[in-house]
Parts: structure tokens; sequence; C-alpha cells
């Protein structure tokens, strides 16, 4: 009688243990999700308001180069915009940018990000030394710079307000005459290869009607262009070399594919930042 006592009290104290260790489980997981429920959320509409208090933003650049902006916006909205995502990365919101040609078409939709700081409460401001890249090819362009709330919408979809400023681009050493004769005359041709094995006007002719690519670089050195497009060429991407003539200057530009839809042409452009660790990659429309 003793022993089976013994058992009996022995499992009641095993069951009790095992409740205890899997209450204790169940808390943690609980504590775990409510942690994740404190990260950054979708705007809810009213949340796109913004307000640009002050700008420092060159209407010269230099084309494919880098600058820096200041920037000040203001949360006017009634809600706090995150400044860091979600566990999916999702709904950060950062300042970005659009490049517009002289048609209103965009040339460059994605601009680069420059996040928040930090989470930006109604009512708060916040000054930004934003990134801003200039489009690779020289002319007349419109700069829109706006805020996005990432995988959910850019600002002035939801009626937020964006900043529109004319900006001359042009390469080094050109001046703003020269950026409006080039649009004058500017006539581009294909440039053959210096290898038998690729024919450039036949690429090209082979996209005709086509708008949209990805440019890698603008070279005076017709060597570097070609030899650029080549190795690129032999990896199986329909790169080929475009040559204009500015301010009485040869131009060698090593573009890759021509698309009717801008979509494929992000991919591309995606794709040879990655693999090919061509970080200067941009997209042009023809």
């Amino acid at each position: 009688m003793g022993f089976g006592k013994s058992v009996v009290e022995r499992s009641k104290k095993t069951i009790m243990i095992f409740r205890i260790l899997t209450g204790t489980m169940l808390l943690f997981v609980v504590g775990l999700l409510s942690c994740g429920d404190k990260g950054a959320r979708r705007l809810p509409e009213s949340g796109f308001q913004v307000a640009f208090e002050s700008h420092k933003i060159a209407s010269q650049m230099t084309s494919g180069k880098t600058i820096s902006a200041n920037i000040t916006v203001k949360n006017i909205s009634p809600v706090t915009w995150p400044s860091k995502p979600d566990t999916k990365g999702r709904y950060a919101v950062n300042l970005s940018y659009h490049w517009l040609n002289q048609k209103g078409a965009p040339v460059v939709f994605e601009g680069l990000r420059t996040p928040l700081p930090k989470d930006l409460k109604p009512g708060e401001s916040v000054n930004l030394n934003a990134a801003i890249q200039a489009p690779a090819n020289p002319g007349k362009y419109t700069l829109e710079v706006t805020l996005v709330q990432e995988q959910v919408a850019w600002f002035p979809e939801n009626k937020g307000a964006k900043l529109v400023l004319p900006v001359t681009v042009s390469e080094d050493g050109e001046t703003v005459a020269d950026i409006r004769r080039s649009e004058k005359t500017e006539q581009p041709h294909m440039q053959p290869a210096e290898t038998g094995k690729m024919s450039l006007n036949k690429d090209m002719a082979g996209h005709a009607g086509s708008s949209w690519s990805v440019q890698l670089g603008s070279y005076t050195d017709r060597k570097a262009a070609t030899s650029l497009a080549k190795k690129l060429k032999n990896k199986g991407y329909d790169a080929y070399v475009s040559v204009v003539n500015v301010k009485g200057k040869e131009l060698h530009r090593v573009y890759v594919g021509r698309f009717a839809g801008r979509r494929e042409a992000e991919k591309l452009r995606e794709t040879l930042r990655s693999v090919e660790k061509l970080e200067r990659a941009v997209i042009v429309s023809h």
C-alpha cells in the first residue's frame, strides 16, 4: 500500500511540474508576440500629411553624382511615423525622390532613401541630410522630393505634399549653355565593339520601339566602355555602347537591355547591383 501511494504521489508531482513548465512556455510565447505587436504599422490615409519647412537643394548637378541636400520635414498628420521597419521589412517612412524629364515622364522613380533618425510624432520636425543622385544623362529635369512608407505608398498618392524643383544636370565641366545646345544637336549613334563577336548596331535594332534601359557609365575612353560591354555580353547580358557628342567630346555610354516597361528595367538594375556589384547602375528612358 505504501509503495502504491508513493507512486501515485510521484505521478501527481510529475504532472504538476509539467503543467508549470507548459504554462511558463506559453507565457514566454505570448510575451514574444506582444513585443512584436509594438513594431511599425501601416499608416492610415490621414497619416501621409507632411510639410516641407525648408530645403537647400542645388539647382545644378553633375550626371550620375550623388549630392547632399538639407531638408526639414514636419509631421502634420495625427499619427506617428515609424522610422524602422517591422520584422518583414515593411512600413518604415523614408525621404526619397523622383526624376522626371521635360515631358513629365519618370526617368528615375525609385530614388535613394534617407531614413528618419527616430519615430516622428505629430507636430514634430526633423532636419535631414538627404542623399540625391542625379540622372545619368545630362539635361533639364524636374526633381520631386517627398516621403514614402515602404511597401505601402508614396505620400502624394494619399494627398501628401512634395517639393517640385527644376534641376539642370550636366557632365563634368559642362555649362548650362552646353546642355541647351546638346539637347538640340545631340544625335546618338551606335558604336560597334572592337571584337567581331558583338555587333552593337544589330543589338540596338533588335529592340526598336523600346524605351527603358539600365545605364552603367559614361566614358571618354572607348576601350573602357567596350571592355565593360563585352564582359557583360559574355555573361549573357544584352549590353551595348551608345556614342554621343557633347561639347565636341565623344562620350561612350554603356547600356544593358531595352524594355517597353520600367518594371523589367528595375529588376535588371537590382541584378546588376547585387550580382555584378555595379552600384552606379541607373534606369534611363530613351
